[in-house]
């Protein structure tokens, strides 16, 4: 019975003409778009993960800065309770880590950094929070240390060289430069996060709609099928062929839609994706999208993982397919 209900689904398709392969490019149209903007709600969630779990608290240190001062601070913010991490970055480091930057990306500013005869920048502790909420809380806390350590090394000028308004200080040259600077890094999280729960809200409606469109189509597909096999469809059930017989050939054409569909869209996707990413590496587009979301903590994924999307996505446009025809079916086949 189960090889007698494949040959007759097989038929099936093969009579379907026209109307299978527009099932089979409205299928393809509608996954190859959710399968977009469910990778853009992705991208944008491990984009505010980034931002989250990055350094929200930048304070910098003129060049020549007391080790002594760097680490006392630091052991001192340690002890704060929403610090969750706080990492130093030598003025070697800050010189590698900018000429690194600007040689991809401004070259003009890399040319004029390496004339530097000392390669050194401003060293720096590079303050991670567990909470965003309590960012302005602990803005002020680490304020209010920097603010007294400066006080320790400011420079008492007398006679001549005292100006009104103007404060110097150690490991600074310029008057009212103070030599440790605390820098907010928040990048407007909050409008972030509105712009891309805005862009997961249209994902969802725009994806809901072509679902709504694929379901649509394959009833009226299968539903304009039966009404041309009515008759044979009478005659197997006057020669006692059961429901189960009798519908299974059309529920599994509509589910051969789904799947074909989203197979097709996959490989799409997938073409796009070499030619970007390993044909034309070296582009300028190639280049913007890495220097863009490289640094994003991607998951690793290897051919058996692609493989699993793959299957995954399919089952889920033969479940559809199959539902949409089974749901037509119940009308005519009783």
């Amino acid at each position: 019975m189960f090889w007698r209900i494949i040959d007759n689904t097989r038929k099936q398709i093969s009579r379907s003409g026209w109307a299978g392969w527009g099932s089979i490019a409205i299928m393809t149209m509608a996954f190859l778009v959710a399968t977009i903007f469910g990778l853009l709600a992705y991208v944008s969630n491990l984009y505010i993960q980034f931002i989250e779990q990055k350094s929200n608290l930048l304070v910098f240190f003129e060049e020549g800065m007391d080790l002594t001062i760097v680490n006392n601070l630091r052991e001192k913010w340690e002890g704060y309770e929403n610090i969750k991490n706080i990492n130093y970055t030598s003025e070697e480091e800050a010189y590698k880590l900018y000429s690194d930057y600007t040689s991809r990306v401004r070259p003009e500013t890399y040319a004029v950094l390496r004339t530097r005869e000392n390669k050194t920048l401003p060293s720096s502790l590079d303050i991670q929070l567990y909470s965003l909420d309590k960012l302005e809380e602990t803005k002020l806390l680490i304020q209010r240390d920097i603010e007294e350590e400066l006080e320790k090394l400011k420079i008492i000028q007398t006679g001549e060289n005292a100006k009104p308004g103007e404060v110097y200080y150690q490991y600074s040259d310029e008057p009212n430069d103070p030599p440790i600077k605390l820098v907010v890094d928040d990048e407007n999280l909050d409008q972030l996060r509105e712009v891309f729960f805005a862009i997961r809200i249209v994902g969802v409606a725009i994806i809901s709609l072509l679902l709504i469109v694929i379901f649509f189509f394959t009833f009226m597909t299968v539903e304009f099928r039966l009404s041309r096999q009515m008759e044979e469809i009478g005659v197997m059930q006057l020669v006692g062929g059961s429901l189960f017989f009798i519908r299974s050939p059309y529920i599994l054409e509509g589910g051969f839609y789904g799947a074909i569909g989203a197979m097709i869209s996959s490989l799409i996707l997938g073409l796009i994706f070499t030619f970007v990413f390993v044909v034309n590496q070296g582009s300028n587009l190639t280049i913007f999208i890495y220097e863009s979301i490289g640094k994003l903590n991607w998951p690793s994924l290897g051919v058996v993982h692609y493989g699993i999307i793959i299957l995954i996505l399919t089952m889920c446009g033969f479940c559809l397919g199959a539902l949409s025809s089974y749901l037509s079916i119940r009308r005519y086949i009783r």
